[in-house]
């Protein structure tokens, strides 16, 4: 899945993928039904995909809404239409997913993909721009999950996830200050854009929100709303809806930072 961050894209080609997965002793199988290079969910047609950012918070919320609306059809039409039924035929047996869009949209497709079906997910490295996994390069990170808002449990929670970058107590919108907030954030290391650069971080991070989602089931049956603010690595968050189980697990709601603000932009759940 490939969109515009920032005004920015990224080469996304065939034989990126291609190369990515051979690395990992597998071999890339391009179906004839599938256009020869695998399934592809194409966000940069979409309106306001590329427009320039509004001038305020309100303008670039009310803008975001209508941008996910038309991606979120656009990412199930996709799954639905292509995916499922390559499932159901029997003709895709594992998914390698690429994905660079915005955090709230890649969570989103995290949520769709089916978890019958194992599944490796890919990050692209800043340092050299590609997109193959630096195993055992540098050491494996942890991640830490602590309460940060220590407050009566209710039916809305707040999670901050600083692990590509920090995120201020003083960022977080007025409206969710008095809720209780929980923490995300690497174990002993300093966050940063390129800090998952091995798979053996992102099954950590996996696990940790793993953790994370069983811990909340301990405290709060009734919590029902769970507000996302994400400064993670694009596989991270991937990684993040496919731990999310909607029959089990409280909404998501995923903000973004527009403006200088951080604004709901998507449910997931």
């Amino acid at each position: 899945m490939v969109g515009q961050v920032h005004a920015q894209e990224v080469e996304l080609s065939r034989q990126s993928a291609a190369a990515a997965v051979t690395a990992r002793d597998r071999f890339p199988l391009f179906l004839e039904s599938y256009a020869r290079h695998g399934l592809e969910i194409d966000l940069r047609g979409v309106p306001g995909e590329s427009s320039a950012v509004p001038c305020t918070a309100l303008q670039a919320a009310s803008a975001s809404r209508i941008y996910y609306r038309s991606a979120r059809i656009l990412i199930d039409s996709v799954i639905e239409r292509q995916l499922r039924v390559g499932i159901m035929r029997d003709a895709v047996r594992h998914l390698s997913v690429f994905g660079f869009a915005r955090l709230p949209l890649l969570v989103y497709l995290g949520s769709r993909l089916d978890d019958t079906v194992p599944t490796d997910i890919y990050q692209r490295h800043r340092s050299d721009e590609s997109w193959i996994w630096r195993d055992g390069d540098v050491p494996a990170v942890s991640f830490t999950t602590r309460i940060d808002h220590d407050v009566l449990a209710g039916s809305e929670a707040v999670v901050v996830m600083s692990v590509s970058g920090a995120i201020g107590r003083q960022e977080l919108p007025l409206a969710l200050r008095a809720l209780r907030r929980y923490e995300i954030r690497p174990a002993q290391v300093p966050t940063s854009p390129d800090i998952l650069r091995d798979r053996a971080s992102l099954q950590r991070f996996s696990s940790a929100l793993r953790d994370f989602f069983a811990l909340l089931e301990r405290e709060s049956r009734a919590l029902r709303r769970l507000h996302v603010l994400p400064a993670l690595p694009m596989s991270a968050a991937v990684a993040l809806g496919r731990a999310h189980h909607p029959q089990v697990h409280p909404q998501l709601v995923i903000y973004e930072r527009l403006e200088g603000h951080y604004v709901p932009t998507l449910e997931v759940g």
